[in-house]
């Protein structure tokens, strides 16, 4: 029964997977060049769902495995995957990589996606596709744990979902703008999870931080801080104020 123990805790993670603190890292660069890092911390929830498991299984193999490893998007597809991908869809899974920290025994597990676009035009792509790529990357793969990988655990679920917004982006402006409908409707089909969250005390921070080559102008949205200089903007919310007031999420950056 022991064996169970483990998997089980993946899978519990997995439904917890869009209940994490998220996030968004924007860098930058002149012409419309940006390095993107979307982070995704479940260390609260490993924390809270490790007391399911008796000190026995906590100093198993499984349980005391440490990660710190990274895969390419591109890579991680198989060959049926590759070929339903458009071009542009494998010029984006080859430049995104997916990192993986993960230590349970000290309420670790982390990813984070990476992209750097070379262009306003690639930021604005990869931010309406990531989500869907996102889904095929699987964490148990990552894990190199068959007991794992048998939970199906994906990256998918753990909040890389940008249908949502609509974008307008260019070397001087980054503007995003939440469909509350489509909103509305991801939120009901993940509403489970989220009250699941939310009953266990699991918090659900978000935030945004971009960092542009030149002060900021006006920022679209009253959360928005600007740093002294005006060249980095951050906005800090949660789940909870998100699914009460969706605008909060929308920026209107000019720089």
């Amino acid at each position: 029964m022991k064996k169970l123990y483990f998997p089980l805790l993946m899978l519990l993670l997995s439904v917890f997977s869009s209940c994490v603190n998220v996030e968004e890292h924007y860098v930058f660069q002149k012409g419309g060049a940006c390095k993107i890092d979307y982070r995704f911390n479940m260390g609260r929830a490993v924390s809270v769902l490790s007391n399911l498991l008796p000190d026995s299984v906590k100093q198993t193999p499984s349980y005391l495995m440490q990660k710190d490893t990274a895969i390419n998007f591109y890579s991680d597809l198989t060959a049926a995957e590759r070929k339903k991908l458009s071009n542009d869809q494998v010029d984006l899974a080859r430049a995104t990589l997916l990192h993986l920290k993960m230590n349970l025994k000290n309420s670790q597990m982390q990813v984070n996606v990476q992209y750097e676009a070379k262009s306003a035009k690639e930021v604005k792509y990869f931010l309406t596709h990531v989500s869907k790529l996102a889904q095929q990357q699987k964490i148990g793969q990552l894990i190199s744990d068959p007991q794992v990988m048998q939970t199906g655990a994906s990256s998918g679920g753990m909040g890389i979902n940008e249908d949502y917004f609509d974008y307008d982006i260019s070397g001087k402006k980054f503007s995003r703008q939440i469909d509350t409908v489509k909103f509305r409707q991801y939120f009901r089909q993940n509403e489970a999870m989220y009250s699941m969250a939310k009953a266990a005390l699991i918090e659900m921070p978000y935030s945004v931080l971009m960092r542009f080559p030149r002060p900021v102008k006006k920022t679209g949205n009253v959360r928005a801080k600007l740093s002294a200089d005006k060249k980095t903007l951050t906005l800090n919310s949660t789940l909870g104020e998100i699914i009460k007031t969706p605008k909060l999420m929308n920026l209107k950056v000019e720089y």
